[in-house]
């Protein structure tokens, strides 16, 4: 017996390691910011940010109490609102809880242009007013993780189109060849004819 429950046991704590990276999303990206007893932790939803694709913001509340507890907050999409900014670009955001995820919010966006990015929190969070700002990682351009590139795909293609050209050059020569063998077919089976009759024609 000792034998299958030790596999068992094994099996368990395989399945546990590897699915811990699923159910803790890592967060070092992210920034810590107090207010009063609270804690938010903002970041975006999928790190690095890429210009040109969906993306979200992540943030995460936490209230530590006095007596040194701490519960991650829920119940708090409407009393605290989010505006991303970037340049003088800016637009409101309601925040909506994440599945699964207690005590963390997001919304969606796509990030259409590169550079920096903040996020200003305004509300409350019980008693506590929430007005505060928080620089976000910057957005990088979709060709910094682009692969192949646009230069080697220029390349492939202008390959292509040599191999295509090579391909038209060798088609028009195999129908030229044709065509003179066709007249030159018409031309010996015409003169067999011609001989035929003037042979038919001797007396």
């Amino acid at each position: 017996m000792k034998g299958p429950i030790r596999v068992l046991i094994f099996t368990i704590v395989i399945g546990l390691v590897a699915a811990l990276p699923l159910a803790v999303r890592p967060v070092a990206a992210h920034e810590h910011v107090t207010v009063g007893e609270y804690e938010l932790t903002v970041g975006w939803r999928d790190e690095p940010a890429v210009a040109g694709y969906v993306n979200g913001l992540d943030l995460g509340i936490q209230h530590h109490f006095s007596n040194g507890t701490t519960v991650w907050v829920v119940g708090v999409a409407g009393n605290l609102t989010a505006t991303l900014s970037t340049g003088q670009a800016s637009v409101p955001k309601a925040l909506d809880p994440q599945a699964e995820r207690d005590g963390w919010y997001t919304f969606d966006v796509i990030l259409t242009r590169v550079g920096t990015y903040s996020v200003r929190f305004n509300g409350t969070l019980g008693t506590q007013a929430v007005d505060v700002s928080v620089k976000l990682d910057d957005v990088i351009p979709a060709s910094d993780l682009a692969f192949p590139t646009s230069s080697d795909l220029e390349d492939r293609l202008n390959a292509a189109n040599a191999v295509i050209a090579g391909l038209q050059t060798q088609l028009i020569v195999a129908l030229v060849v044709a065509c003179v063998g066709v007249l030159v077919g018409a031309g010996g089976v015409l003169m067999g004819w011609r001989m035929l009759r003037t042979q038919r024609k001797a007396p």
